[in-house]
């Protein structure tokens, strides 16, 4: 019984230290301007044309941005990395498909009446993630 109780105390207080000492290295590194990721995110913000620009791994053709559209079907269409995987995600609802040897892609997706969110998410070999949205309107014919 008492070398449980050790065994528990001993693992309790080896874990305290660990979360205590991580901490202490993070609030050490965010004074010392070491939090590199979080610094350059808060100091420096990009804004998405800068970010199109140099992210040539998921270029999106259709549909542009805030498009406007009377049919009830779109096609989704682009270029990514070849025989990437392609996530189209439409009101959270999932068209997946692959990009062809040239890295280009195409997905027929169903739109809600009003606004929707399309997010196109680019995985490839590696599990390199590159992601893009756009936002499309439809509105059906009377």
């Amino acid at each position: 019984m008492r070398k449980e109780i050790f065994l528990a105390v001993f693992v309790g207080i080896t874990l305290g230290l660990m979360i205590t000492f991580g901490i202490y290295q993070n609030s050490e590194n965010a004074k010392l301007g070491q939090n590199s990721t979080t610094d350059q995110l808060i100091n420096n913000p990009t804004s998405t044309d800068s970010a199109t620009i140099q992210d040539s791994s998921l270029v999106i053709n259709s549909p542009e941005e805030e498009l406007f559209t009377t049919e009830e079907e779109l096609i989704v269409s682009g270029s990514s990395t070849p025989d990437s995987f392609i996530v189209v995600l439409v009101n959270d609802i999932e068209n997946i498909s692959n990009a062809d040897n040239s890295g280009n892609f195409s997905v027929k997706v169903k739109l809600n009446n009003g606004g929707n969110l399309i997010e196109i998410n680019s995985i490839n070999e590696d599990g390199k993630q590159v992601s893009k949205q756009r936002t499309v309107i439809y509105e059906p014919k009377e």
